[in-house]
C-alpha cells in the first residue's frame, strides 16, 4: 500500500520541484551578495594612522599606506609589525562583515 507518489511524503515530485528552485534562487542570492562584498571597502591603520590598509570585503587588500616618518631603516621590525597589524585587522573586518552578510544564507543541518 505505498503512495502513488514513489515514496516522496509531502506531494511528492512538485515538492521536488519547488524546493530546487528555492535552492536555485537561494544560490543566485548567495552570489549577488558575494558579488557585493567585493566591492565593499573596509580601512583599518595601526600606529595611529602610520600604517593603512584598504581591502575589500572578499579579503582582496587593495591598497596599503605608510607614512614616510615611519620608515626608519634602523628599526625595520617596527614598520613590520605595523603592517602585520593593519593588515590582519583588515582581514578580520572582512571576515565580520562576510559573516554578517552571508549569515541569513546559513541552513542548518546541511554543513
Amino acid at each position: 500500500m505505498g503512495n502513488k507518489y514513489g515514496g516522496f511524503p509531502g506531494g511528492g515530485f512538485g515538492n521536488m520541484q519547488n524546493i530546487l528552485k528555492q535552492a536555485q534562487k537561494m544560490q543566485a542570492d548567495m552570489e549577488k551578495k558575494q558579488a557585493e562584498l567585493a566591492t565593499k571597502e573596509i580601512e583599518t591603520s595601526a600606529g595611529g594612522g602610520a600604517v593603512v590598509v584598504k581591502a575589500t570585503g572578499d579579503k582582496v587588500i587593495k591598497e596599503i599606506i605608510i607614512q614616510k616618518d615611519v620608515v626608519d631603516p634602523d628599526d625595520v621590525e617596527m614598520l613590520q609589525d605595523l603592517i602585520l597589524t593593519a593588515v590582519n585587522e583588515a582581514l578580520k573586518q572582512a571576515d565580520s562583515m562576510a559573516q554578517q552578510e552571508m549569515g541569513q544564507f546559513s541552513m542548518p543541518g546541511l554543513f
